[in-house]
């Protein structure tokens, strides 16, 4: 106990009636010396535990965006999506499994979106996983990029892209990604002809479609027949709603078709 017990005493009154000792009251209400001690070491520890999380509260507070910006930082540094772009041309006339075979050679780890969602359509639906991304956080993150941080989008967008290819002889295909590197739409456009090998001298004056999406577009010879190009670019914060990311980033998509 923390105060000594006292008995309360009694005074002595006139016949039976008895009294309470009062006395007691009027002593000050001092705790033990050992008691004191205890108390003020309790005192002590909660106002060091109470300062740690004060600090660690207050520095989460100001700190946190500083984190977040090094932290997207840090993914945009990977290698881009650009650098590891199939090239449509070669995967003319192969099926399924021979566009999963030329991606594996090429070293990529891959998704099969389409598999995994239960598409019976017979599309080619595959995702280039970037580094450090799981098959399964990818498929997760995907589902609904909007939703995720600007962290977590350059996590999954940069070094990553989707292609699709339409079933039957899959002689149209599609290869989707961001751009955080070009810095403008139109330098975009011209990233992308140049990562497909696709000749300039094919191609029309750059345009800009009733989407806003800017676009040029050409032709290619692939064996003996001839394809159709289009490559077109539009603003990232036009496609996904995510606060944060830079405002020079790009959506690009690559069209390869008879």
């Amino acid at each position: 106990m923390f105060f000594n017990a006292r008995k309360n005493g009694y005074d002595a009154g006139e016949g039976p009636v008895r009294y309470l000792d009062g006395s007691s009251l009027a002593r000050p209400l001092d705790a033990p010396r050992p008691q004191m001690v205890v108390m003020a070491a309790f005192v002590l520890v909660a106002a060091i535990i109470g300062g740690v999380f004060l600090f660690n509260v207050i520095d989460n507070v100001s700190h946190s965006a500083e984190r977040a910006q090094a932290t997207m930082e840090q993914n945009l540094a990977r290698p881009a999506s650009m650098e590891s772009l199939p090239n449509l041309a070669s995967l003319v006339g192969m099926d399924v499994e021979g566009i999963k075979a030329a991606f594996a050679e090429a070293g990529w780890s891959v998704a099969d979106k389409g598999a995994l969602s239960g598409d019976t359509s017979g599309k080619i639906d595959l995702i280039k996983l970037p580094a450090d991304v799981s098959e399964a956080q990818a498929l997760l993150m995907y589902s609904n990029v909007s939703s995720l941080s600007a962290t977590d989008a350059t996590l999954l967008l940069n070094g990553s892209w989707q292609f699709t290819a339409e079933p039957g002889d899959y002689a149209d295909m599609r290869v989707k990604y961001a751009d955080f590197s070009s810095g403008s739409v139109e330098a975009a456009v011209q990233t992308a002809i140049a990562s497909e090998g696709f000749d300039p001298a094919t191609a029309g004056e750059m345009g800009v479609d009733e989407s806003g999406n800017t676009f040029q577009e050409g032709t290619v010879a692939v064996g003996d027949g001839t394809y159709h190009w289009r490559v077109s670019a539009i603003g990232l914060s036009s496609v996904y709603s995510i606060k944060g990311l830079p405002e020079t980033a790009v959506y690009v998509g690559i069209r390869l078709y008879a």
